[in-house]
Parts: structure tokens; sequence; C-alpha cells
């Protein structure tokens, strides 16, 4: 053999020897990279969780503090139609109590809280104590209940109030102290 053959069998054999290395070498590469992208791609499927999750979270808080918002305002208003119901509702409620004390029942109620009093006092000093709308009527009540009657200073509204001092009780049957009880109710 000569030395061209030589060389060209160690041409071969070298260029043989480099194709098995350079695929080894490249399959080796290609693994390399597809770890690489695989890893890759879990950090950016990871990430984008991650981002998925805190803007779902920040789109739960926005839409909590809207609702939050919302109701708030629903309650302002509700709580603004309770207050003029009210408003209205005692405007028309003192309408009809002052058309109700120029009727004959409600002179007839005078007069039997005027006994319920003398009754409850037994024979304890009472001092009862009629509104100054109803002066007109405390002769009339005076005679018909055989009870001296005083017109009280502090406007309560009609109905009467009436105080045992010896036993300390205050009788309060007065239009004003059962509209605030009612008031509380609604």
């Amino acid at each position: 053999m000569q030395i061209k053959e030589k060389l060209e069998v160690f041409r071969d054999f070298t260029l043989d020897v480099a194709k098995e290395n350079s695929g080894q070498l490249t399959a080796q590469y290609e693994a390399v990279c597809r770890q690489e992208l695989e890893e890759f791609r879990k950090n950016k499927q990871t990430e984008m969780e991650h981002r998925l999750q805190m803007e779902e979270r920040s789109l739960r808080r926005q839409m909590n503090s809207r609702v939050s918002r919302e109701l708030l305002h629903q309650k302002h208003i509700l709580d603004e139609c309770k207050r003029q119901w009210k408003e209205k509702l005692a405007e028309e409620i003192k309408i009809l109590l002052k058309e109700y004390q120029k009727t004959a029942d409600y002179h007839n109620f005078l007069v039997s809280r005027i006994r319920m009093a003398k009754k409850v006092a037994g024979k304890e000093a009472v001092i009862i104590y009629l509104n100054a709308s109803d002066e007109d009527k405390k002769q009339e009540l005076e005679k018909e209940t055989e009870t001296k009657l005083t017109i009280s200073k502090i406007d309560f509204g009609g109905g009467i109030r009436a105080v045992v001092r010896s036993r300390n009780i205050l009788i309060d049957e007065s239009f004003l102290t059962k509209l605030e009880q009612e008031e509380m109710h609604l």
C-alpha cells in the first residue's frame, strides 16, 4: 500500500470518526437544547399561571370594591327613602291627631285617661296635666271627672300626663310619647 492509499484510508477513517463524533455531539447538543426548551416552556407556563392568578385576584378585588360601593350607595338611598317616609308618615299622623282632637272620641279618651290616673293614684294626691291645646276642654273635663286639672307649660301633643309624687309615679298618656315609641319600632 502506498502512501496515497494509506492517506486515503486514514482520511476516510478520520472522516468516519469525525462524522461519528459530530453526530454524537450534535445529538448531545440537541438533547441539551430540547431540555432547555422544555425548562423554558415550564418556567413560562408557571410565570403565565402566576400572572393569571395575580390578575384574577386583582379583578376580584376590584369587583368586590365596586360591589361594596354599590351596596353602600343602595343602603344610603334606602335610608334616605326610609327617613323621608318616616317624616311624611309623622306629618300625616300629626294631621290626623289634630282632627281626632276635635272629636267626641278624643273627649271620651281624655275622660278615660283621667279616671285611670285617679284610680292608679288611689287616695294619694295626683296632678293631672292637660296639653295647652286642650285648655278649652278643661272646665268640662273637670266637671265630668270631678278632678282638678292643670294646663301644662310643655307641649306634649295631646292626651294627659299625671304625677303621683308620693309614690314617684309618672303616668304618660301623651300623644308625643306614643309617637316617639312608635318611631322606635319603624
